[in-house]
């Protein structure tokens, strides 16, 4: 299943957040939006009422994210990524009343509204299936809890959770939703992963400085283990080849020589790398000598058993 989603605007949850709960604490009724009027050629009439709901908090979402009257989005690319999602998740809760996607939702509303959105385009409503739509329920989870604990180390703003707390659950969610990635960029939401580490992990370096959290509390994210041990067989692999090293092929020693000083120098697995990869040459350097040192020793006891015969040979193993 490809997975070209963007899941960029989670970063910024806390700011689309603050515009949600606005829609969430306002009276339905009371929502200034119009032509939200489904009949029952859209849905059955025990279901219009509810259509109704999501369409107007829906137009009221977008219309606030347009404003941006608190100006948290104006450098946020893409920002309507938010509402496609909102759109779908509320759909999700609802579908054993609705039964419709994101998409023919969206295409009932502009029938009702044919001047909506006209200029605003930016807006792209798609569906997200249910793989990817759990996806983005975990990083809306992770970020909300990491702006919690990222509250308390430079605002001292949360005052009914503790650091223990909001670690605990950024470690909860990440390590039950890191089971599936083998490969950190094997899809989008793996990238989304790992980058979320890296910022927990920093956010953790801050505070030794801020010192608000006390460290014992603060849990640390496992690495993808099983995508840093591909990494590392592959790295070594290619090591092996090459260290024999009297292939007539130099193109194909100095691709390899480069692809693995780009897995060295520029990836997460490098600094990984490193020490295993040096301990792998030393265990190879060590096996050549060994050999090398029978070899010589074979050589010369064959040497003196023949010493007698008509040809001296002397026959070296390793050449």
């Amino acid at each position: 299943m490809a997975d070209d989603y963007n899941y960029d605007f989670f970063e910024n949850i806390n700011e689309y957040k603050i515009y949600e709960s606005k829609v969430n604490t306002t009276e339905v009724s009371t929502i200034c939006v119009d032509k939200c009027i489904f009949d029952e050629h859209d849905f059955s009439e025990e279901k219009i009422e509810l259509a109704q709901n999501i369409c107007k908090k829906f137009k009221c979402l977008y219309q606030l994210i347009t404003k941006d009257e608190h100006n948290m989005l104006s450098n946020i690319d893409n920002r309507f990524e938010y509402a496609n999602y909102w759109l779908n998740y509320e759909l999700e809760e609802n579908e054993k009343y609705l039964h419709t996607s994101s998409e023919e939702f969206y295409k009932k509303l502009k029938e009702k509204d044919q001047k909506y959105e006209e200029n605003n385009l930016q807006i792209k409503i798609r569906n997200i299936d249910k793989v990817h739509l759990g996806f983005m329920k975990t990083l809306e989870k992770l970020y909300i809890n990491y702006n919690g604990l990222q509250n308390i180390i430079f605002v001292s703003s949360q005052k009914d959770k503790t650091c223990a707390y909001y670690s605990q659950m950024c470690y909860d969610e990440y390590e039950n939703a890191i089971k599936d990635c083998t490969d950190p960029n094997s899809n989008n939401f793996c990238k989304a992963l790992e980058y979320y580490r890296e910022k927990y992990e920093n956010l953790c370096i801050m505070n030794d400085t801020m010192k608000k959290c006390p460290s014992s509390e603060l849990k640390t994210l496992s690495k993808n283990e099983k995508a840093i041990r591909q990494e590392l067989d592959k790295a070594a692999q290619l090591l092996f080849d090459i260290l024999p090293g009297y292939s007539s092929d130099g193109y194909t020693g100095i691709t390899a020589i480069t692809v693995i000083g780009v897995i060295l120098a520029f990836t997460p697995f490098g600094s990984w790398l490193r020490p295993r990869i040096q301990r792998y040459i030393r265990v190879y350097k060590n096996l050549q000598g060994e050999i090398h040192k029978r070899g010589s020793h074979n050589s010369e006891r064959y040497y003196t058993n023949s010493n007698n015969e008509k040809y001296n040979i002397i026959y070296n193993s390793i050449e």
